[in-house]
């Protein structure tokens, strides 16, 4: 012990004074000595000491100490001791940001179960296997499987997931996209849901081009949960997210598939589409929401959507200020004047959706069916509405 106290004398000499490259070489070496010839107890109280300097990198001696765990493995279950040295070392290794150890923190995680080490050590990954394509791929296999286990019904340690969750996103390779996103769908809970989505966000390369693969290329599930994925929070800018939800309309339109399940998806993505759309008033998606909004019609009329739903793509028709927009509205107010005029139903909430989004655009073509309202059997908030609607033409 006395020897450890000489050397720590030495080391804080030197740390005042300012290390020169070969004293910090020495002071490592001088340190790694001391550990490989002292007791377990000693060992950690030596490292706990060299924990206290910042001006050297002292993650070498970290490494050695992790090496030395990974030697002594069939003591990993019951000696506590080991276990104290190998998270000190781990989160040291973290502290200095040492690369060089990061293979040897991967076999430390494969014999070690325990999550309160898998989890610093997966923390400490994340620091410092930037670059380091083995470890990626470890990691990607890791979490792959984890999550398999658990959509099989196998628990699984949910801290250790999260953490690989983390480690992904910092390290933020764009090989680990489809494990995360596997993640993310797999319905684990919230809490790993909400990690792989921010892990997700944080790859390097086009998020948006990423997820919008995902919309046009994979199962309704998946495409449903990308375009929630690009929409939550600030996971994308406001023109990626725009693009990105007329991408989903896009795909949502087109789509045919006899499963009700799938069609149930696909309302669901065409829906969050369209709200997206209308809040951005995104002017490109013109013609799609005008199909959106006729595909709407007829499935409202067969009771296939709801009314929210329909009354949702008219006020995307009138979000889009464009002169075929106008144009689509002002027909289907044509047939609701028609069918009042004959003595059908009408539905005031639909009417007065149409009526008011003819206003917001504006636009001249729809006057005929807006004066036509005044002649016809509508309550006064129908022809309050058409006269207001009136005064917003633009001639």
């Amino acid at each position: 012990m006395h020897r450890i106290r000489v050397a720590i004398a030495f080391a804080l000499a030197v740390a005042l004074t300012g290390a020169s490259a070969q004293e910090s070489s020495e002071l490592i070496d001088t340190y790694r000595r001391n550990f490989v010839r002292s007791s377990l107890g000693t060992k950690l109280e030596l490292l706990k000491e060299a924990s206290a300097y910042d001006g050297v990198d002292m993650g070498p001696l970290y490494d050695t100490a992790i090496q030395f765990v990974l030697g002594n493995a069939s003591l990993l279950s019951t000696d506590a001791l080991l276990r104290d040295i190998s998270v000190l070392s781990v989160n040291m290794v973290r502290k200095y940001k040492y690369a060089p150890a990061a293979g040897h923190l991967w076999e430390l995680f494969g014999i070690y179960k325990d999550a309160l080490v898998r989890v610093p050590l997966l923390q400490t990954l994340a620091e410092v296997a930037a670059g380091n394509p083995d470890i990626l791929k470890e990691l990607n296999a890791f979490v792959d499987t984890q999550v398999s286990l658990a959509k099989s019904g196998v628990r699984i340690d949910l801290a250790v997931l999260d953490a690989a969750l983390y480690a992904l996103g910092r390290l933020g390779d764009s090989s680990s996209f489809p494990y995360l996103f596997s993640a993310y769908t797999a319905s684990i809970g919230k809490a790993v849901t909400d990690r792989a989505g921010a892990a997700m966000a944080s790859l390097k390369g086009d998020y948006a081009a990423f997820l919008a693969e995902v919309i046009r290329s994979s199962p309704p599930p998946d495409k449903a949960a990308a375009l929630e994925a690009g929409l939550r929070g600030g996971a994308l800018p406001e023109e990626r997210r725009g693009e990105l939800a007329e991408v989903a309309l896009s795909v949502g339109v087109s789509y045919q598939s006899p499963a009700s399940g799938d069609q149930a998806y696909i309302l669901s993505m065409r829906t969050q589409a369209a709200r997206e759309l209308t809040a951005r008033e995104w002017q490109k998606a013109s013609p799609l929401a005008i199909k959106h909004f006729y595909d709407f019609q007829v499935q409202y009329n067969r009771g296939q959507v709801s009314k929210s739903n329909f009354l949702e793509s008219i006020a995307l028709l009138g979000a889009m200020g464009t002169a075929e927009a106008a144009q689509a509205l002002a027909l289907y107010l044509q047939l609701i004047n028609t069918e009042t005029e004959q003595g059908k139903s009408f539905d005031e909430q639909v009417t007065l959706a149409v009526v008011n989004n003819l206003g917001r655009l504006g636009d001249k073509a729809a006057f005929d069916y807006l004066l036509y309202i005044g002649y016809l059997q509508y309550p006064e908030t129908v022809k309050k509405a058409a006269r207001d609607a009136l005064q917003k033409l633009r001639w």
